[in-house]
């Protein structure tokens, strides 16, 4: 029969086998709660990138109908013509350098300050909104070749400013690849009254490939730097907006000096 001390030393060995049993099992309880909550904050990010315009599919459903109305009310009844938005007539020219994957033409986009000035004086026949392409944010120049010839491919039918709106206002998340020709044919099917086939065969001819290559390089040679850069000629002469997102009163204060 054991003794007393080995039925101790028995106990305690019971006792730590039990302990050290006890810790893995909550060292794997711990590992799978982590685990679960990587996975729940993976999914909460994807639903708000997607809901914010940060993912890579476009709009769907009321919501992308609302943009759609959005795009539309704003340029109504505005003639467009290439990549120009307003009265050829229109004493004041605003040159617009943009990106279309720049988070900070987006801003512009959205904002109430560009939208103003298309609102008022470009439909007034007081300016006229000319589009010049320079990259910046989209880092790969093929892929900003691809989404700039689609825009100009849309001017084609004069509806530049159409998916050029479009693209700001469901642009995706940064370095994300989302550019893809689906994505762009999704944009131009969202245009009402536009031919999507015939689109298509207009972004394929090289000489858009060309007016994006000697727009960006006539840019640069002009000293711009990024994006978006708004600069106003007109009869006063020429001045660029300071701020990269201006409010309508200083969009108004720069081109009151120039008109």
């Amino acid at each position: 029969m054991a003794s007393r001390k080995a039925q101790r030393e028995e106990l305690r060995a019971i006792a730590a086998e039990n302990a050290r049993l006890e810790h893995a099992r909550r060292r794997r309880l711990k590992m799978v709660g982590a685990t679960i909550a990587v996975a729940l904050t993976v999914f909460v990010v994807g639903v708000v990138i997607s809901s914010t315009g940060g993912g890579t599919a476009l709009n769907k459903g009321k919501q992308a109908q609302h943009t759609v109305s959005l795009v539309q009310t704003l340029l109504a009844r505005i003639p467009q013509s290439g990549a120009r938005l307003g009265d050829p007539k229109a004493p004041v020219t605003l040159v617009y350098y943009g990106d279309l994957q720049c988070p900070a033409c987006r801003e512009l986009a959205l904002g109430d300050g560009f939208s103003g000035l298309i609102a008022n004086d470009v439909r007034a026949g007081k300016v006229k909104v000319v589009y010049r392409s320079f990259e910046t944010a989209t880092r790969d120049p093929h892929a900003f070749q691809i989404q700039q010839v689609a825009a100009l491919a849309a001017g084609k039918q004069n509806h530049f400013w159409d998916f050029a709106e479009l693209f700001y206002h469901q642009q995706g998340q940064e370095g994300a690849g989302y550019v893809t020709d689906g994505y762009l044919a999704g944009l131009a099917s969202q245009i009402p009254g536009f031919d999507v086939h015939r689109w298509d065969i207009a972004r394929n001819g090289r000489s858009l490939v060309a007016q994006v290559v000697s727009e960006a390089q006539a840019a640069g040679a002009t000293g711009i730097k990024g994006t978006p850069t708004l600069v106003f000629q007109g009869p006063g002469g020429s001045a660029a907006v300071p701020e990269a997102i201006p409010t309508y009163a200083q969009l108004e204060q720069v081109l009151q000096s120039v008109a």
